[in-house]
């Protein structure tokens, strides 16, 4: 895979961009700019608009750019990717103290005219398609089980120097794309020429899929990662499912940001509606609002531990000891635990201690001055911190995401489209065997379960509205680990029902099992379909939320902060994805962490270490630590 070979008739054309104007120093240059020949059009383009600096603008490429950004004297690199590690140490080697900002992104999109009777098609197919190889060409729709076998194939592709093909070109192996297919024209009417042709796919650049005609069907694409059907968008981009799409970033040093109105001024005009209207008139597409909001935070300096590669200055002191207090529900324990062993091993003067005692009981200790931390698995009940309160103490909240278990049926199961969770209690918890004892309208079919073990997370997240103390699941279900084995099994059989979690759905849906359905779930307003977003927001009945609530003035002691701090790296904060949370997203951690400097900042002048105590925190630049953010 060529991830960032630059394609011979892109290069030309940037190079003729190049030569018409970059590098050419105004007679008042307020802003000094080098790198991307694919960023730095645009970055021009905008800094016109803006009216507020003069900028000299080299284009160098990217890795170049970064190497003489380092040197000090620059204000930005244009990238079209993040820095790596070795480029970061020459920028700590140098004491240049910059911000990262994801300015836009360029999306490739495929669009049919009708007649291949698709919506997605997978990534792994798109490679296939396009590969350069005149071996094993595909030259129909025989690719995709819901087109038409026979009907032909014709592949239409920008020219070579266009930024669409390079895109694809980029994500495909081998050297350039089909030699066999059409080329489209420079300024062609693609919808007319979609349309026109049978069996037509063509590729093309488009800031939005709304930009596009609506006489083509712009197709979502599966992706390799996670299976899903993704809308080619900035969503889909920055949450790593859509990979036809090049990102745009801007590295600023935050040293001549702090010392420069112009650059400041412009990088305002980047980060609000007018850089984005500006954006999207050049082609592309804006990123996010929490690449926005990150961005803002940036530019305003409220945070210079967003410097340095937007992590924060908190560094674990190398002589760490201590204890952290955890009193709660057990619910996201696994990665908890994995943050205590890791610190554990670092610092062997540290210690955690976890008591599974509920989340009512968490509360209760933490309130009580018995534990830093309490763990919850539901929202707080409105009288739920009285008894804080009553003591003075203040609490603060970190959320970890939710995880579901879904529901899965036989596809021809009209019944089971919508169950009430008293109906799911039933039938996981009590003993009927056919479906019309749980409900007389429910057709004289015989009820198969396929299911996890006995005593499964997912299996009480399940039963958790069951009252009193949650059952195991009833001992006649079929167990089988594997959930596509189960949703095989429920697609083969009438009357049949599986549930799993969240993740092993995708996975599911990613393996393409036909006749299956997913069951929405009513508990009290109305049936309500499992997602992203009715999962995160606990709109979903079978989900359980996993949160953290902080004593504040724990939050004085380094051992509590140092915990909390290595909960959000990367690395551990995308285990909580990993074990089925929905919510915990890596694209949040800058602002997380940004908050958690503030909270510790507050907590050490609101309860001052005693005297002879330490609460060493030094700043990003002492290189002592294992975990220093640069």
């Amino acid at each position: 895979m060529a991830k960032f070979r630059m394609h011979r008739g892109a290069l030309a054309l940037i190079l003729l961009v190049a030569s018409a104007g970059f590098g050419l120093a105004q007679s008042l240059v307020d802003i000094t700019i080098v790198g991307s020949g694919i960023a730095n059009p645009l970055i021009e383009r905008m800094a016109e608009a803006s009216g507020m600096a003069a900028a000299a603008i080299n284009t160098t490429g990217t890795a170049a750019g970064i190497d003489e950004f380092c040197n000090g004297e620059i204000d930005l690199a244009t990238t079209t990717r993040k820095m790596t590690d070795a480029e970061r140490a020459i920028c700590d080697a140098q004491d240049v103290v910059y911000s990262e900002m994801l300015i836009g992104h360029y999306l490739a999109v495929f669009v049919t005219g009708g007649d291949a009777a698709i919506a997605c098609i997978d990534e792994a197919q798109l490679r296939e398609l396009l590969k350069p190889s005149a071996s094993n060409a595909l030259t129909d729709w025989s690719f995709a089980s819901d087109a038409p076998p026979d009907l032909p194939l014709t592949l239409l592709l920008p020219p070579g120097d266009e930024i669409a093909y390079f895109i694809a070109d980029s994500v495909v192996a081998g050297d350039g794309l089909r030699l066999d297919a059409e080329t489209l024209a420079a300024g062609a009417d693609v919808a007319a020429r979609v349309s026109e042709t049978e069996g037509a796919l063509a590729l093309l650049a488009a800031t939005a899929p709304s930009d596009i005609s609506a006489s083509v069907t712009v197709l979502d694409v599966a992706s390799d990662s996670s299976g899903n059907c993704v809308t080619p968008s900035a969503e889909a981009v920055e949450s790593g499912e859509y990979d036809f799409a090049l990102s745009l970033y801007v590295v600023v040093n935050r040293a001549r940001l702090s010392a420069n109105e112009s650059l400041a001024e412009f990088l305002q005009f980047i980060a609000g509606e007018a850089g984005a209207a500006s954006m999207r008139a050049a082609g592309a597409t804006p990123p996010t609002q929490a690449a926005y909001s990150l961005n803002t935070l940036i530019v305003s300096g409220a945070d210079d531990a967003l410097g340095a590669g937007a992590g924060g200055d908190y560094v674990i002191p190398p002589d760490l000891s201590g204890e952290v207090r955890l009193v709660g529900a057990s619910n996201g324990y696994q990665t908890l635990s994995r943050v205590g062993d890791m610190l554990t091993e670092s610092y062997p003067r540290f210690s955690y201690n976890f008591a599974a005692a509920g989340s009512q009981a968490g509360i209760a200790s933490l309130c009580a001055g018995e534990a830093d931390i309490a763990l919850l698995d539901a929202a707080l009940a409105a009288d739920a911190l009285d008894g804080c309160a009553a003591a003075g103490l203040v609490t603060l909240p970190l959320a970890l995401g939710a995880q579901a278990t879904v529901l899965v049926s036989n596809a021809g199961d009209q019944h089971s489209a919508c169950l009430t969770t008293a109906q799911v209690n039933a039938i996981w918890a009590g003993d009927v065997e056919n479906w019309s004892a749980i409900d007389a309208a429910f057709p004289d079919q015989a009820l198969t379960l396929f299911g996890l073990s006995f005593t499964d997370h997912y299996t009480d997240i399940m039963l958790q509205t069951v009252a009193g103390v949650i059952p195991p699941v009833r001992r006649d279900t079929e167990l089988d680990y594997d959930p596509l084995y189960r949703a095989a099994a429920v697609g083969n059989v009438a009357g049949g029902l599986t549930y799993m979690s969240w993740p092993d759905y995708q996975r599911v849906l990613a393996n393409e099992q036909a006749n299956i359905a997913l069951v929405s779930v009513n508990e009290v307003a109305g049936c309500v379909e499992a997602n992203a977003g009715s999962i995160e927001t606990g709109a979903y009945p079978l989900s359980r939320r996993a949160s953290l609530l902080i004593s504040e003035e724990s939050l004085a002691q380094s051992q509590v902060q140092s915990f909390l701090w290595r909960l959000t790296d990367e690395d551990n904060w995308s285990l909580l994805e990993r074990n089925g949370f929905v919510g915990a997203s890596a694209l949040d951690l800058p602002i997380i962490r940004r908050n958690l400097t503030t909270w510790f900042a507050q907590a050490e002048a609101q309860y001052p270490a005693e005297d002879g105590a330490s609460n060493e925190n030094a700043s990003a630049g002492d290189e002592t630590s294992e975990d220093a953010s640069g």
